[in-house]
């Protein structure tokens, strides 16, 4: 189906569960443009119109419904991320490389690609950059586990601006700051997470921006929402002066809450 059709077919869903944001980064010439498109959890009746015949198939092996609802997630958010307005969305192809990472099959376009719980996030980006995307839900029964890969310095970050979002929603965000860049790298957490570890948290009247101790080549840009936290990672070099505040508002004021319970539609 066309993109332009599924918009029009899933009027609902699209008004209340689909969130674009296109962004050009001025610090390169010419400028290097992205799209982020964040999806909920769509109907499980529209998985033909979005899946190729093959990804059906691979579908329809899966027994969980958590994996069922996370590929649904991960395919759709990063094939209207990709797609033009004539686009078929079942022609676009979503492949796996060596390391798992996602890659666009046919395109110069790059995609990278996250969810949790009933959302799904994609960033499609110019190949002239490098980035990165995780989305984490906050959660208590996860603070020591995170905690545990936490540094003694970053704990210190904590004593800073980001000492009023709480000690469950800061480790969250160090977390998806760190994941983020491991998927700029492409190696995930298949290395040591210290890897990661990030040197300088800033408040922003929209989020936070942070950079790395081994990375200073990039930042972090992070959104905070009540249940979940939101972060990318883009070359440090890709923006302009104040573009990363500009980046930083656009995303504040698109991304939903957590839909929880909103698409009863979608997959149990």
């Amino acid at each position: 189906m066309r993109y332009s059709s599924f918009t029009r077919r899933y009027a609902d869903y699209w008004a209340e569960g689909v969130w674009n944001i296109a962004f050009e980064l001025e610090g390169v010439e010419p400028s290097a443009s992205f799209r982020l498109t964040v999806a909920a959890l769509p109907p499980e009746a529209a998985a033909a119109d979005y899946l190729s015949l093959s990804e059906q198939a691979e579908y329809a092996r899966f027994q969980y419904p958590r994996r069922r609802c996370s590929y649904l997630l991960g395919k759709l958010s990063a094939k209207l991320a990709l797609a033009g307005e004539a686009d078929d969305l079942s022609a676009i192809a979503i492949e796996h490389g060596i390391m798992n990472q996602p890659v666009v099959s046919g395109s110069s376009r790059k995609i990278t690609v996250t969810h949790c719980d009933s959302l799904g996030a994609a960033l499609a980006f110019d190949q002239r950059l490098l980035a990165g995307v995780d989305i984490e839900l906050i959660s208590e029964q996860a603070r020591d586990a995170l905690r545990r890969i936490t540094s003694v310095e970053e704990e210190r970050l904590s004593s800073g601006p980001q000492q009023d979002m709480g000690q469950t929603a800061f480790l969250t965000l160090l977390w998806t700051a760190k994941e983020a860049m491991s998927k700029v790298l492409l190696t995930g957490f298949t290395v040591a997470t210290e890897l990661f570890e990030v040197k300088t948290l800033e408040r922003r009247k929209y989020g936070v921006v942070g950079r790395f101790c081994n990375f200073p080549q990039f930042l972090s840009l992070s959104v905070l929402r009540e249940e979940y936290i939101f972060s990318m990672v883009l070359p440090a070099k890709a923006f302009a002066p104040g573009e990363e505040d500009r980046l930083l508002e656009r995303i504040h004021n698109s991304l939903p809450q957590l839909p929880a319970g909103l698409y009863a539609n979608g997959l149990k």
